[in-house]
């Protein structure tokens, strides 16, 4: 699966600042006056300020690899429930006899064959004879286009696999359940303990509040979760005298000039447009670097965006500087995964969907370098930008709402996320199946790497307006990092940015 802002993919533009925040806005507002169709993009949940809250792993419930030489014991698959205690869900096993339940998903080739041997397993043990039906397609932007289609004929799955933004805009057109009953049924739902294995942050990230009745709403389950990060070339720096990979942004610039053809680090500046940093303009990249600095997407209340705050602009200040600085570079014609296999960058972000392609990069260049996956550098605390599915049911019957429930506690039960994670080499979204793996990983693959750096994970925004303002923040970046631009505007830039946010947030619902 390529991530819809992988770093081998040309930049989608919704808007563009660098021509002016009017046409950019006229464009965003004629996209919303035709409705939000066309190909959607892989995010998640709320940005949060760094606070216990935010932060997955310093949890009461999180339990650290042990030292006793065998592995966390997983969870068993909880026993066929006992209907002796009330369920206020009016379904017994009886009405569940034969359902089939119906699933679509994103994925192809290997990733869908196993995805299909998880519920095939499912179809062949459950209790209540239960069929699962699956459709695989080529990407979320086939599937959601599939989806927008369904919605209007009324021929939706009982299951889709999707983010929490496009949650809630099928949501506005009233054909996703609230999930809060199943959860918390003392029958069908998850136990306490079982809620409290989810990571909190990760958790929340599909609850909504309803603008009519103020209810609380639960729209999905978490999956996985991706996270953009530094790809680091270990044995490069190593040459350059350097025994460790940076941990704060001015370790990061000092690796980074001397990574050049002239040590910018000291007053120089490079000869060369390559060696450093090579800059990208993914919306991770900018929101990683706005959380190192100790700044946030959205206000504290998570009912906007907050883009015009001392720490975002500290954050571009240090991108523009490094630019300026000689010991970043941006070119939007370069591929990144072939110029850090090339060694034409000693850091480049990625994604972690993105590591089989530059394990193949790295190879196709003949270049056996070690290379690390590490967190955005920060004086505060380091930081991986998180993002992710989630496991959404859509409204029908009770009987058939409450199959499709279970076949989604099958999917995240710690055994299967497990499976399916040593599949797709993500983030779990359970603390006991990312104890295990960390534990279990003996190789120091870029995976096994990036399962250590949960303790550092925040999400972006879930909010159906992130689908657009995410582009502007884009936008916003590239132009930050153009020749032209200079410094002194970016009060201006960010103002531009929060005021197109708030417009954007106006409008979707």
């Amino acid at each position: 699966m390529q991530p819809f802002y992988g770093l081998n993919q040309p930049l989608k533009r919704y808007l563009t600042l660098i021509y002016g925040i009017t046409l950019g806005l006229a464009l965003i507002l004629a996209l919303l006056a035709i409705g939000l169709g066309g190909e959607h993009t892989p995010v998640i949940a709320d940005l949060q300020p760094p606070t216990p809250q935010s932060t997955i792993a310093p949890t009461e419930n999180y339990s650290p690899p042990n030292s006793l030489g065998k592995p966390t014991e997983i969870p068993e698959v909880p026993p066929t429930p006992n209907e002796v205690t009330p369920s206020s869900l009016g379904v017994t096993s009886a009405d569940l006899r034969g359902v089939q339940v119906s699933l679509w998903h994103p994925w192809s080739g290997t990733l869908a064959s196993q995805l299909q041997s998880i519920l095939d397993d499912y179809s062949r043990t459950n209790k209540w004879g239960t069929t699962v039906n699956v459709i695989g397609y080529e990407g979320f932007g086939r599937m959601d286009e599939a989806i927008e289609t369904a919605v209007i004929s009324g021929t939706l799955p009982d299951i889709l696999i999707n983010y929490g933004y496009q949650a809630q805009h099928w949501d506005a057109s009233g054909v996703v359940a609230d999930l809060t009953p199943y959860v918390d049924d003392p029958v069908w739902g998850f136990t306490s303990a079982e809620q409290a294995d989810f990571y909190p942050a990760f958790w929340v990230e599909d609850l909504v509040t309803d603008p009519i009745s103020n209810r609380t709403l639960r729209l999905g389950i978490p999956f996985y979760r991706s996270g953009y990060l530094m790809y680091y070339n270990q044995s490069w720096a190593n040459e350059l005298g350097f025994s460790k990979p940076p941990s704060t942004p001015a370790e990061f610039k000092q690796q980074a000039c001397a990574a050049m053809p002239t040590s910018a680090a000291q007053g120089g500046k490079a000869d060369s447009s390559q060696g450093g940093w090579l800059v990208t303009t993914q919306p991770g990249v900018a929101a990683g670097w706005i959380v190192a600095n100790g700044g946030n997407i959205t206000t504290p209340t998570r009912s906007g965006y907050s883009f015009n705050t001392p720490e975002t602009q500290q954050a571009f200040e240090y991108i523009k500087d490094m630019v300026e600085s000689g010991c970043a570079w941006f070119d939007p014609g370069s591929d990144a995964q072939s110029s850090f296999a090339e060694r034409k960058a000693l850091f480049v972000t990625g994604s972690l969907l993105d590591i089989p392609a530059q394990q193949e990069a790295f190879r196709e260049a003949g270049n056996s370098d070690e290379w690390l996956v590490i967190p955005f550098p920060s004086s505060e605390q380091p930081v991986v930008d998180t993002y992710g599915p989630s496991l959404i049911i859509t409204r029908s019957t009770p009987a058939q709402q409450l199959a499709a429930w279970l076949v989604i506690k099958w999917l995240v039960y710690p055994h299967n996320q497990i499976e399916w994670l040593e599949a797709i080499q993500t983030l779990p979204t359970r603390q006991s199946a990312a104890s295990y793996l960390i534990e279990t990983q003996q190789s120091d693959s870029p995976w096994a790497q990036a399962l250590r750096l949960l303790p550092y994970a925040y999400s972006e925004p879930s909010a159906a307006s992130w689908n657009m303002v995410r582009w502007s923040l884009s936008d916003a970046m590239a132009e930050l990092v153009d020749p032209n631009f200079t410094a002194d505007q970016i009060p201006a830039l960010l103002e531009k940015l929060n005021n197109l946010a708030a417009e954007i947030e106006s409008q979707v619902h």
